[in-house]
């Protein structure tokens, strides 16, 4: 039955054979669009989770930059002692996570930083000793590598989050 015709008769038509034609003509033309099949909620979680994710990277990462700035502000780098004070401050962070390192000394314990922190400690081998016991004191030039060996070796060993610090992850068993 065409549309105009139902239309015309609708008006002669008992509401019952209306409501019975209606019936049919739903069957045929589906009637309101179909809304979205996911439900509010579950979006609601998977906003959630992307937000709590996002909050963790953000205090993880504020934590890391706070370490580094701590770790930075730890040796005034004009200091006529210098490199005994550095020694120090590198030996406690070491010990306090690798207490394997206690027994090294000299070029074993330089070549030791170098290769759990990615510094550079191992270039200045050779005036080491005379800076330790005061001997000499290093120049402007080396007080920047220095400077650079020891952010990087903190940056690596000291600031990072435990999971990424070298010699933490789980099959070696480090301690955080």
């Amino acid at each position: 039955m065409p549309s105009a015709l139902i239309a015309a008769q609708a008006s002669t038509l008992p509401t019952a054979q209306l409501h019975e034609i209606q019936t049919q003509l739903r069957d045929i033309h589906p009637g309101p669009a179909l809304t979205s099949a996911t439900d509010p909620r579950l979006l609601a979680l998977g906003w959630l989770l992307i937000a709590l994710l996002g909050l963790l990277l953000i205090i993880l990462l504020a934590t890391m930059l706070w370490r580094q700035r701590r770790w930075a502000r730890q040796i005034a780098w004009q200091e006529r002692d210098l490199v005994p004070h550095l020694q120090s401050v590198l030996r406690s962070a070491a010990l306090a996570r690798w207490p394997e390192a206690r027994s090294l000394q000299g070029d074993a314990w330089l070549a030791w930083l170098d290769e759990k922190g990615g510094s550079r400690f191992r270039e200045l081998a050779a005036h080491w000793p005379d800076w330790l016991y005061g001997q000499q004191v290093p120049d402007e030039k080396q007080r920047a590598q220095l400077k650079r060996a020891y952010l990087r070796w903190g940056r690596r060993c000291v600031s990072a989050p435990s999971l990424m610090r070298p010699g933490s992850g789980p099959s070696q068993g480090g301690r955080s």
